[in-house]
């Protein structure tokens, strides 16, 4: 295995060298990844670590590529995921199947129920959390749209446990997938502990508490054409194609199709329409672990969403 890995980090490392030379000086890519050691925590074994430079030199050149490109409404930047390929961040990311029998519409969503030029944002109302290496973005979804609903309707300031939901919901498939729906279902009949007497540990556990304090009265499925007026009145969970957000810094993203893979939370939009989505892929991701989505049905945002009631 060993030598697999080091045979393919150096044929990688060889065929993208010549690459990255032409964009940056490869000492100072030396320095870049050095740095991105540092501020990830990265550590590897002596054989991986050429696989892993190679990797990082490749999509580090992409970067480049991508942010000198004057037509690009988006950047790109170094974060978590650059020493992964693409192929590794898809199987622990981007675990979300859509329900059995579900297709993407393609029809044109116009927005309804609310004023031209309006806008909301409740980033200030919503807690940014990481996932890690466990693919919960479901529960993570869930739990925050229920963190949201109580905060905005109730005043309530809640931090509960998306571990609870890994273990103990036995509708999803723990750290291999889920649902926020039945997350949100399961809520409501079972309640929600919190984070401090339930801890995220990013793996599969035994259930050790599956009950709570807090609940709420039901789900609610939000139309197409709803979702703004939705999120007028508070954040929402919704599923979207994430495909390539991976390298995501700033700017207003459209580079999706509707292959939905990932839950997340839609948490406002501009005067333009373009959606605010909280991700789960901690601050270091994206604007402090938030990005925009261009309006419309962008990645598919408006076609699974569902909020607590």
């Amino acid at each position: 295995m060993q030598k697999t890995l080091l045979v393919a980090g150096l044929t990688l490392l060889l065929s993208t060298i010549g690459y990255i030379q032409n964009q940056q000086p490869v000492d100072e890519v030396s320095m870049v990844f050095k740095q991105f050691k540092i501020s990830y925590s990265k550590s590897y074994a002596y054989v991986e670590e050429a696989y892993r430079r190679a990797i990082f030199e490749q999509n580090f050149a992409k970067i480049l590529a991508h942010n000198a490109d004057p037509t690009q409404t988006y950047t790109v930047g170094v974060n978590q995921f650059t020493d992964l390929t693409q192929d590794e961040f898809a199987s622990i990311y981007l675990t979300y199947t859509p329900p059995e029998g579900w297709q993407p519409s393609d029809e044109e969503v116009v927005q309804e129920g609310v004023q031209p030029n309006d806008s909301v944002d409740w980033r200030s109302q919503v807690r940014v959390k990481d996932q890690g290496t466990c693919g919960s973005c479901w529960a993570f979804s869930a739990i925050g749209a229920v963190e949201a609903f109580l905060k905005v309707t109730k005043g309530e300031n809640h931090n509960l446990s998306e571990q609870q939901l890994v273990d103990c919901d036995k509708a999803s498939s723990g750290c291999n997938g889920g649902y926020p729906d039945k997350a949100l279902k399961y809520i409501q009949a079972n309640g929600s502990t919190t984070e401090s007497s339930y801890p995220y540990a990013a793996k599969n556990q035994a259930c050790k508490t599956a009950t709570g304090t807090t609940k709420i009265s039901g789900v609610q499925n939000i139309a197409k054409t709803g979702l703004q007026a939705a999120i007028k009145q508070y954040p929402i969970s919704v599923c979207v194609d994430a495909s390539n957000w991976s390298g995501y810094k700033q700017g207003i993203f459209s580079n999706c199709n509707k292959n939905i893979n990932h839950a997340v939370m839609a948490v406002g939009y501009d005067a333009s329409g373009n959606w605010i989505i909280k991700n789960s892929w901690a601050t270091s991701w994206g604007q402090n672990g938030f990005m925009f989505l261009q309006a419309g049905d962008t990645c598919g945002v408006t076609q699974l969403a569902v909020r607590a009631i």
